[in-house]
């Protein structure tokens, strides 16, 4: 059971399985509500806490806890720049890590010995390792992005960007009065298989100057979870170290 797909488990920790960004369509006159494409996407960033202050980060920590069902995981995530980050998780009393050392993806379950994910986790755990969202450097990354229309989201406008890399296609709504993600949906195949994936995001708050959605709430595949932050800090000291697979004591 805790081998089940990694789009799920990455999704439900939230924001850490986001396709990065190109630049099609940057510069150009792509308009949609009087609002340029490049317009829209600088104004969420400056929500969220500007391009200066997201730069400047070096560490993230954070502990979640998720409801899927009758399942409830505890999830403590550190990140750290450029491409480092672990999960630690206790699911319904079984403890499982995760984590990506740089170039590798890895998991540890209870008291086993870490196990090397496949070529396929593994690029998705690289793809979900990348400290900035793509949105903070565009031309370095291989994905389209459009500007394509408005779309109402909890009785709101929200402007609607759609990001394709291969396969997948990712679409994420941006609030047209605080500019701030307030719906995310993924479809793309994984292992084979085709999916669909939805996440609504509320509950922002500022955490070190910088706006995060304290909770989440997703469907997928005639599933629904929940995800709520317990604590967040930017910033904290994080040992290099500890991104590196070793068997937990017994």
């Amino acid at each position: 059971m805790l081998r089940k797909s990694l789009v799920s488990s990455f999704l439900a920790l939230g924001l850490t399985f986001a396709p990065a960004i190109s630049a099609a369509g940057e510069g150009a006159e792509c308009v949609q509500g009087k609002l340029s494409l490049q317009t829209v996407v600088d104004k969420h960033l400056n929500a969220v806490g500007g391009k200066e202050r997201l730069k400047a980060v070096k560490t993230l920590q954070i502990t979640t806890l998720v409801r899927e069902g009758d399942t409830v995981t505890t999830t403590t995530m550190q990140r750290l720049r450029p491409n480092l980050v672990r999960y630690d998780m206790d699911k319904n009393g079984t403890r499982v890590s995760k984590m990506f050392d740089g170039q590798q993806g890895w998991m540890v379950e209870g008291s086993a010995a870490p196990q090397r994910l496949d070529q396929e986790k593994s690029a998705m755990m690289a793809e979900g390792a990348s400290f900035d969202d793509a949105l903070m450097d565009p031309k370095a990354r291989g994905v389209a992005l459009k500007l394509d229309g408005i779309a109402e989201v909890n009785g709101a406008p929200a402007f609607k960007l759609v990001l394709t890399r291969g396969t997948t296609t990712e679409v994420r709504f941006i609030d047209q009065g605080s500019f701030l993600e307030v719906r995310r949906t993924y479809a793309g195949t994984h292992e084979g298989k085709a999916y669909n994936k939805a996440i609504t995001f509320s509950d922002y708050r500022a955490v070190d100057g910088i706006m995060l959605s304290h909770r989440a709430q997703w469907e997928a595949d005639g599933k629904q979870g929940e995800k709520v932050v317990q604590s967040a800090r930017y910033d904290a000291p994080i040992d290099a170290t500890v991104f590196k697979p070793a068997a937990p004591r017994s």
